[in-house]
């Protein structure tokens, strides 16, 4: 959350000249609510299902593609096992300060991020949960002091 992988991904399909398949963006779309209104009336847990079939389906998208995943995907049931053997993983890594400089005015549109009282150790406390799922990709690229268009090719030439 807040590492730019929506952005880095539409950057990254025109520089590949493929289809993008954002994970969140679909789920919306088939769901016609915002993920905070999915949060808000099924629960994170059921969010987490949706997102699961979704994965399944893509796993066998059309290659080449490019697939943005939310932040949490990798880290429910073997989501992350299913993305490594199905494509090229990547993990956009970014030190928790910038993630907070980018996060904290948008806890409204975040539904991880409402209520949660201190924002910096909730993402601090967030990152440090995620990171072994996160560790599992293929490739870490650190992107802190890069353009989105410096990201996105240092992708492509994995």
């Amino acid at each position: 959350m807040g590492s730019g992988k929506s952005t880095v991904g539409k950057q990254l399909s025109h520089v590949l000249q493929c289809p993008l398949f954002d994970t969140d963006s679909l789920i919306e779309m088939r769901r016609d609510k915002s993920i905070a209104d999915i949060f808000a009336a099924e629960g994170e847990e059921k969010f987490r299902e949706y997102e699961y079939r979704l994965l399944l389906e893509l796993a066998n998208a059309p290659r080449p593609s490019v697939i943005v995943c939310g932040g949490g995907t990798p880290c429910f049931a073997d989501a992350m096992d299913i993305l490594n053997a199905h494509s090229a993983t990547v993990y956009l890594q970014a030190p928790m300060e910038l993630l907070y400089a980018r996060l904290k005015n948008e806890v409204l549109q975040r539904p991880l991020l409402q209520g949660k009282g201190d924002l910096k150790t909730f993402i601090a406390e967030l990152l440090a949960q995620r990171e072994p799922f996160y560790q599992k990709a293929e490739r870490t690229i650190a992107i802190e002091k890069k353009t989105v268009e410096e990201i996105a090719v240092e992708i492509a030439f994995i």
